[in-house]
């Protein structure tokens, strides 16, 4: 062993010796993607698939609202009882906020849809529970169901009325 040698410094390396990290990563990537093409066989694996779990039954199916009779054309309107305490035909108290709607010819309890004939995506459903004289229109809806119907600057509107039942399809 020669003592006077100089030591060999690090930033002398050769060319060769600078590629070598870039071909080994450039084969590793190599190998790896040849890797992913095979199938590993079942003896081979390592790992064992986690048990099955018991589907979870679907929830039942939403009631539907199916017409049980015949739809009528006419004209509706909505009203307003004065500032006194209002009953109406079945007893109930009158309130403005209640999708409630008052006939002469559709039976108390009826539960109806109500359908812009010009717009037939407005629709709502109402419950009969008042009564009101003979006359023109076939319905009078509380506030809140013309507003949501879109009648309230109007006043009266053409629509298509049809007695619906809720059915529950279990």
């Amino acid at each position: 062993m020669d003592l006077t040698a100089t030591p060999r410094r690090w930033t002398a390396r050769p060319n060769c010796l600078r590629s070598t990290p870039v071909l080994a990563t450039l084969s590793l990537a190599g190998l790896l993607s040849a890797c992913a093409n095979h199938p590993v066989a079942s003896s081979q694996a390592s790992v064992a698939a986690p048990p099955a779990t018991p589907a979870l039954p679907l929830p039942p199916a939403a009631p539907t609202l199916v017409a049980v009779g015949p739809a009528m054309t006419g004209t509706v309107s909505w009203y307003k009882p004065g500032p006194y305490l209002h009953r109406t035909c079945t007893g109930d108290r009158f309130t403005g906020k209640a999708m409630t709607a008052a006939s002469h010819s559709i039976p108390l309890g009826t539960r109806v849809r109500v359908t812009l004939l010009d717009d037939a995506s407005r629709s709502i459903v109402v419950k009969v529970d008042d009564c009101m004289p003979r006359g023109r229109r076939i319905l009078d809806l509380s506030e809140d169901a013309a507003e949501d119907l879109g009648i309230m600057n109007a006043g009266i509107a053409r629509v298509r009325v049809t007695p619906v039942m809720l059915v529950d399809n279990r």
